[in-house]
């Protein structure tokens, strides 16, 4: 054996025709022609196809119980396959290795799932025992892809920052407890019981302070953990790009991560982007779009219906009406299929001259033509005197049903100017993306007085609306209707951080006590500076068009938070928690 010498079973092509080789790997499939063995041998590179003659392998009768996922070695020589028989499912197929040894270094258990599946279908295995059995898993071709292609996608991110003057620092595993929106997973600390450290849910306050020490182009690929409940694209540990950036706007962190996804899709797919990205409001995105986050490969907007550009006939039709227009003609049977479902709307088709649907003896045609720009060709769906939701909902069953097409693969866009506060559920106001985000420049002096007004103010409600509307300097990037990054420009003014820390409800000491070490390194010279996390898993998984983020990460968890290769959570030796002082109690029911 040779690491220096290794050859991979996807890479044996013409050049080695004639030669002898040495090859490793697991035996994906057996076939027993009497004397005569076909085996495909795999590795993480691919497959090749043995042929072990009996009259030419010394060990042929040590080989009686081959099977699927032995691990063997083989020596033998590569030949040119015959023409009729080439395999063009694999980049392989027009060779083959005619064996003169082989070695069976392990044998495989029977197997709980076939491995073996051709790849080009889907996966059938259930997917609770392929997390069991990950290691399993991971050795189908697919799998392997996913993980080398992350790596490929994270490498060329790291070359692409250091190229352009970032330095990737490490922060702390162990960290302090500070309140990030969602809950912090606590470690328990042995030489100081009764005290705990979190598990960072970002880097925010290590990179901010990095900034404030003069690094100021931070990056990292960075482990972050939230407890929070899990769905397909959220995981209990995940892997961000953090950046932060000093002496910048918010246009260089768009431009710099337009320019970074450009070149990285460029290198690792083959896909040129178009940049810049689209950039909207969050009032534009939530008015026209319903969404914060839209997915704008479908064109096809729902906007407001103006009655006074187009009146409606119809004194039935009441209250909020919305309209989705789409550039072609729907069919009888989807729009059947709709009213199947119990969604109650009207509708018009026009095809050239001709105009038909339960909307037509409502309106003016002439003036539907002048609000969808004189189309030759379309269909109106309108919905009344109910939520517009639904007819987003009708949306995403043209979407799902592929009535509606996308105009393209992948969708980068900017949301920003974000409110820079939100209303819980209990009434109170809380940061809508973290307490050091910068307020939007047009809206800072009515910050000012509406803070004045809020000091001063015995009915606080009167105050709410107006905070709600204040804009803040933050931004999401999406991407097909997923939210891939968020980041903001940060505040670094310490009398208008102490001001949003006092509208959520913290108190000097009790900033003082979760973010002192922030705020006293900002008295020191502190530089203007922002940043963004892009989530990599997700990101990652949508290029890749997974199911899931589980698919392009190597140990992930289930829905319920478990790790159903190692068992985890479970559960600690008594002595264990005794040391650190702590006991359990059964959770309330």
């Amino acid at each position: 054996m040779g690491y220096e010498n290794r050859i991979w079973c996807g890479t044996i092509g013409a050049k080695y025709v004639n030669q002898k080789v040495e090859l490793f790997g697991w035996v994906n499939r057996v076939r027993d022609m009497g004397g005569i063995l076909f085996v495909d041998l795999r590795d993480r590179s691919g497959i090749i196809q043995l042929v072990v003659d009996q009259k030419k392998v010394s060990n042929f009768d040590d080989l009686a119980g081959l099977s699927n996922e032995d691990v063997i070695r083989v020596v033998g020589v590569v030949r040119q396959r015959p023409r009729d028989k080439i395999n063009t499912r694999l980049p392989t197929g027009e060779y083959e290795v005619d064996v003169e040894r082989i070695d069976i270094l392990s044998k495989s258990d029977p197997l709980p799932f076939a491995i073996n599946e051709e790849d080009y279908k889907e996966i059938s295995t259930d997917e609770s025992l392929r997390l069991r059995y990950r290691f399993l898993d991971l050795r189908r071709p697919r799998m392997f892809r996913n993980l080398y292609f992350r790596h490929k996608f994270i490498k060329k991110i790291r070359d692409f920052l250091d190229e352009n003057g970032f330095i990737e620092v490490e922060t702390p595993i162990l960290s302090k407890p500070t309140p990030e929106g969602a809950r912090d997973f606590l470690v328990p600390s042995r030489l100081q019981p009764g005290k705990f450290y979190a598990l960072p849910q970002s880097p925010q306050l290590y990179k901010q302070i990095l900034m404030v020490s003069g690094i100021d182009r931070y990056f990292q690929i960075a482990k972050c953990l939230r407890d929070e409940d899990l769905r397909a694209d959220r995981q209990p540990e995940f892997t961000q790009l953090d950046l932060e950036m000093s002496f910048i706007d918010q246009e260089d962190i768009f431009n710099l991560i337009e320019n970074l996804l450009k070149e990285v899709l460029l290198s690792t797919m083959g896909i040129e982007l178009q940049t810049p990205f689209p950039r909207i409001s969050y009032k534009i995105a939530m008015e026209e779009y319903l969404s914060d986050k839209p997915d704008l490969r479908f064109p096809y907007p729902i906007k407001r219906f103006d009655t006074q550009k187009v009146p409606i006939n119809n004194e039935n039709l009441r209250g909020e009406v919305y309209y989705l227009f789409i550039p072609f003609i729907l069919n009888r049977k989807e729009i059947d299929n709709l009213y199947n479902k119990g969604y109650k709307f009207l509708y018009l088709i026009r095809e050239g001259e001709n105009y038909k649907g339960t909307l037509l003896k409502y309106i003016q045609v002439e003036k539907m033509n002048e609000l969808v720009e004189n189309r030759e060709v379309y269909t109106v769906l309108l919905t009344f005197d109910q939520p517009r939701d639904k007819l987003d909902e009708i949306k995403r069953i043209l979407i799902d049903r592929k009535v509606l097409l996308p105009a393209c693969s992948f969708y980068f866009l900017w949301v920003k100017d974000f409110p820079l506060f939100k209303l819980e559920e209990d009434g109170k106001i809380s940061s809508e993306h973290h307490p050091f985000t910068n307020v939007h420049p047009e809206d800072k002096d009515y910050l000012y007085e509406l803070y004045n007004e809020f000091r001063l103010s015995v009915n606080f409600s009167d105050i709410v609306p107006k905070l709600l509307n204040i804009k803040s300097l933050a931004y999401d990037l999406v991407l097909n209707g997923v939210e891939v990054g968020s980041g903001s420009i940060r505040i670094t003014d310490p009398e208008l951080q102490k001001m949003i820390f006092h509208i959520i409800g913290l108190t000097d000491e009790e900033a003082n006590s979760k973010f002192g070490f922030l705020l006293n390194s900002f008295r020191y010279g502190v530089p203007p500076h922002g940043g963004i996390a892009l989530g990599l898993d997700r990101i990652i998984s949508i290029l890749l068009m997974t199911n899931s983020i589980r698919d392009v990460i190597a140990f992930p968890k289930t829905q319920s938070g478990s790790c159903l290769l190692t068992n985890s959570p479970s559960e600690v030796d008594r002595n264990q928690l005794l040391e650190l002082g702590i006991n359990t109690v059964p959770l309330a029911q």
